[in-house]
């Protein structure tokens, strides 16, 4: 089985979660034309890294499923091949739109009155 035959139907279930990133991508962009602060760009950081994440998945289980028919390596290994990077990717990029997403909604806090 070649690499391409490994990775195209990963790669072709993640369009439309990639269709949606680059939606997210294309909307940040237009904020931060528009004048967009330090959450528009949170928000463009996150989408970045949320679709660079699906996009390297596939490539990387087609590493891991190659390493894992060379044999003679310990299961961990691919394993971590492939979980670490995406998993570093997707907190990053879930914490940057989590982070945009309180800096943009949070509420004034009012100071009391009279005090």
């Amino acid at each position: 089985m070649s690499y391409f035959e490994l990775i195209s139907p990963p790669l072709l279930q993640n369009i439309p979660e990639l269709l949606a990133w680059l939606f997210g991508i294309t909307l940040a962009a237009f904020m931060i034309t528009e004048g967009g602060r330090t959450a528009e760009k949170l928000f463009l950081a996150g989408c970045i890294l949320m679709s660079v994440m699906h996009l390297a998945a596939p490539f990387l289980s087609g590493l891991v499923s190659t390493l894992l028919q060379q044999g003679g390596r310990s299961p961990m290994i691919p394993a971590l091949v492939l979980s670490l990077p995406t998993g570093i990717l997707g907190l990053a990029g879930f914490m940057c739109l989590i982070y945009a997403f309180w800096l943009r909604f949070r509420r004034e806090r009012q100071e009391p009155d009279g005090i």
